[in-house]
């Protein structure tokens, strides 16, 4: 069996040149020539990158009439024999062929799905490095482009087991032939940030546009993969992007045009109501697996009906929301804004709005988030109604925001202890609206299966579900007090009153 040990590159972009190589290593080595190969490499990985993030590379090559998932990284390798007809991307984990490939990357990529990377044609040659024994210990192969817009060749080298000390000496002796090791995220540099050089001193609109145009970017990156339904992080993701816009636009109404408030907030509403009623339903879907464990009385699958009715919901929830993503409304709207930001970014806007600095701005707005989030949680009380934890709950998505669209301009490690404090609040207030909101949910669904005629079965699983729920309820609201007081504990308004936040 083989494992990637290292890949190696010429240094400043010159040719690797197989001869040479073979040559370097004959001094230890005998070296064999392997028959060359010309193989389709297709680079897979999540839209966000899960397995690069990982460390892990998976390929699907196809060698002639042989197709094979190939999977690498520091601490597996695996490969497998696919049919032609099998997989075709994009594909979900569980379409994966079933075995180690799949068991490792399956807890990696989650309800993400795996996607084309890169999609090459490679002419691949192979040394094979024998001992005095002439046994093989090691495997050098030379990965050359057969197009000229590909990746650069690259040599990799690669150890059988047992043999990994052989595969490092030849790993020494190219690296001090003047070969360079490829770092594993070398391909994938980080991209420059949209608000970088922008300091608290800076125009506040200038942060604003610089972090409404990322947003949009956003947005625009995720459309095709929602409109094709890849996976539900595409719309979720979708979704972020417009609430972060939505938030930014009402952080920004003290330096933004006029024109920001009176058009484009009610245009962001628009989109986010048209994609609520799919990610609503997207989250029962993929809560449902969790549920069925809640079940006590009743069995697993129970709650197929339920399972069925969600898909039913879903697909005609989804067939509104691509009507309106496909339509002229949606198409002026993305045009618009983009028109309207470009002019924001060049400052060829009417700048009605008082003329602040970003750090100014951040310090107010983080104060007025703050000063609510205190004021409306401090008045919560065992006998508040629900209402006053989801209006809670929006205060807190409100400074959270703040913190994060003026992170450029404030310090850093007050805000990430800020937002860390933030978060345990958030998280029970999310549970307490999300065991509401679900319950009601489940209540409807089930009167729409009844007038179906769905078996009492169904409704009753269902009727545990909505026990649990309830439950759960009380437990988040139990918590709240103690989440409550650790938000707002003598350090917490310290740290907040560094980032301007404070009384």
């Amino acid at each position: 069996m083989t494992s990637q040990v290292q890949a190696l590159r010429a240094a400043d972009g010159a040719t690797l040149d197989l001869a040479s190589v073979a040559a370097t290593l004959a001094d230890q080595f005998t070296v064999v020539t392997r028959p060359s190969q010309l193989i389709r490499r297709v680079r897979l990985d999540t839209f966000d990158r899960r397995l690069h993030a990982a460390e892990l590379t998976l390929e699907h090559q196809v060698a002639g009439s042989q197709e094979r998932l190939v999977l690498d990284g520091p601490a597996c390798s695996s490969t497998v024999t696919v049919p032609a007809t099998e997989p075709r991307w994009p594909v979900l984990a569980a379409g994966l062929p079933d075995g180690p490939i799949r068991t490792a990357l399956a807890p990696v990529i989650g309800i993400r799905a795996l996607l084309v990377v890169s999609d090459e044609k490679r002419r691949v040659r192979r040394l094979e490095l024998h001992n005095e024994d002439d046994k093989t210990v090691a495997r050098v192969q030379l990965d050359e482009p057969a197009t000229a817009t590909a990746a650069p060749p690259q040599l990799t080298v690669l150890a059988l087991r047992g043999y990994e000390d052989l595969a490092g000496r030849a790993l020494r002796l190219l690296t001090r032939a003047g070969l360079r090791q490829v770092d594993h995220r070398e391909a994938h540099a980080a991209d420059v940030q949209p608000t970088a050089g922008i300091v608290a001193t800076s125009p506040a609109i200038e942060l604003l546009a610089a972090q409404l145009g990322e947003f949009l970017a956003a947005m625009r990156d995720n459309l095709p993969g929602l409109l094709d339904d890849v996976d539900t992080e595409f719309l979720h993701d979708f979704r972020v992007a417009v609430r972060r816009t939505r938030s930014t636009l009402k952080l920004g109404r003290l330096a933004l045009p006029e024109v920001m408030h009176r058009r484009w907030e009610p245009a962001f509403k628009w989109l986010g109501d048209l994609t609520t009623p799919v990610r609503d339903l997207d989250i029962y879907e993929l809560d449902l697996p969790v549920m069925t464990t809640w079940l006590v009385a009743a069995e697993a699958t129970d709650l197929d009906e339920l399972a069925q009715h969600l898909r039913r919901r879903r697909s005609s929830a989804r067939r509104a929301m691509v009507q309106g993503l496909r339509s002229a409304r949606f198409r002026r709207l993305m045009a618009g804004w983009h028109d309207t930001l470009t002019r924001l970014a060049e400052g060829s806007q009417d700048l009605t709005g008082e003329q602040l600095s970003a750090g100014v701005l951040a310090q107010r707005s983080i104060r007025r988030a703050y000063r609510r989030v205190a004021r409306d949680g401090a008045a919560i009380s065992p006998e508040s109604p629900a209402e006053h934890l989801h209006e809670l709950r929006k205060r807190c998505k409100e400074l959270r925001y703040a913190l994060e669209v003026f992170a450029p301009v404030i310090e850093n490690g007050p805000r990430k202890r800020a937002v860390a404090d933030l978060k345990s609040l958030q998280d029970v207030l999310g549970r307490f609206q999300d065991c509401e909101v679900q319950r009601l949910a489940l209540r409807d669904f089930a009167e729409e299966m009844m007038a179906d005629g769905t078996p009492a079965s169904a409704v009753l699983a269902m009727g545990e579900l909505i026990g649990h729920l309830d439950v759960e309820q009380d437990r988040a609201r139990e918590r709240f007090d103690g989440a409550f007081a650790g938000f707002t504990r003598p350090s917490g308004r310290q740290r907040m009153q560094r980032l301007g936040g404070g009384r």
